[in-house]
């Protein structure tokens, strides 16, 4: 059976509450926790749980996640098989290429802690919108002001779109009223930065000099992604110039369903809790990985 495995972006709500039991239970986990602790040189417990006072809190909530993503894609390759591709959108794009081996625990933790970077004074914000059909969406793509920087496509069998945006903080607030949907914009303590947005050039620069010094290795499985013209990823110049195109540049996540149905997996096992609630139409059956999984597999 073919089957992806594919990892959501950045969860702020969720970044799986229930690891601990999976780390009790799991040779595999706790191997991959320990990795990530050694690449941001802080002791392992620290990296499950508490402040560590020399890693923001954003930067370690993106290196949580993605130990705890990349933990339970292991674990389900170990049960049933190895991934014949992956898929990531956002954060899940560096779990991706490290699942594929294109990417090592080390270079990922430095290329999030370049992107992490604050580079202005700017007060920059992400926003989230669900736009009922047949609302007009692009009403949020305004260059000036801000850009839609996901657009997750049709969501909920059709019922509107869903889209994330990215901007200055004083124009996403402003848009909560004069949108045509409820615009939910993150608050300061979870997202202080505008993501895959023009504002990122300086981040966008500094990642480039990165890969140039720490090359990418060529995936040994296939990638897909959610950046446009940039769908799929087979060696490791076209995962480097992934990596940067998406800091300043929009996804569009129906681009990576489409690119994913050209590899007629049998089965889609999504690691995310956020991907769960919009329904997304994926081209195969499909097995959501997350908090509810890992009560259910670990107790």
């Amino acid at each position: 059976m073919t089957k992806c495995i594919l990892f959501g972006p950045a969860d702020a709500a969720t970044v799986f509450r229930g690891y601990e039991p999976m780390l009790r239970s799991s040779a595999v986990a706790q191997s991959i926790y320990r990795e990530f602790a050694e690449a941001v040189d802080i002791p392992v417990d620290h990296l499950i749980d508490g402040e560590v006072p020399h890693v923001h809190p954003v930067l370690l909530r993106w290196i949580r996640q993605l130990a705890a993503m990349l933990s339970v894609g292991r674990i389900i390759e170990d049960e049933h098989g190895a991934a014949s591709v992956y898929g990531g959108i956002s954060l899940g794009e560096l779990a991706a290429l490290h699942a594929s081996g294109a990417a090592s625990t080390e270079l990922v933790v430095s290329f999030l802690g370049e992107r992490h970077l604050q580079d202005t004074d700017l007060d920059e914000a992400i926003g989230f919108a669900f736009v009922p059909a047949p609302v007009d969406w692009r009403y949020y793509e305004q260059p000036e002001r801000m850009t839609i920087s996901c657009d997750f496509g049709s969501v909920l069998g059709g019922a509107g779109r869903m889209i994330m945006v990215s901007g200055l903080r004083a124009a996403l607030e402003s848009a909560r009223s004069e949108g045509p949907a409820d615009l939910q914009v993150v608050e300061r303590s979870v997202a202080h930065q505008a993501y895959h947005s023009p504002l990122r050039g300086p981040s966008r620069r500094r990642l480039e000099s990165l890969l140039k010094e720490n090359a990418l290795d060529p995936p040994k499985t296939p990638v897909v992604t959610a950046i446009p013209g940039m769908y799929t990823l087979s060696s490791d110049a076209q995962a480097a110039k992934a990596l940067v195109a998406s800091e300043t540049g929009p996804l569009d996540v129906p681009g990576l369903v489409a690119a994913l149905r050209q590899f007629a997996p049998d089965k889609v096992y999504v690691v995310s809790s956020f991907l769960r609630q919009l329904d997304i139409d994926f081209p195969a059956a499909t097995e959501y990985v997350d908090d509810s999984w890992l009560k259910q597999t670990f107790g």
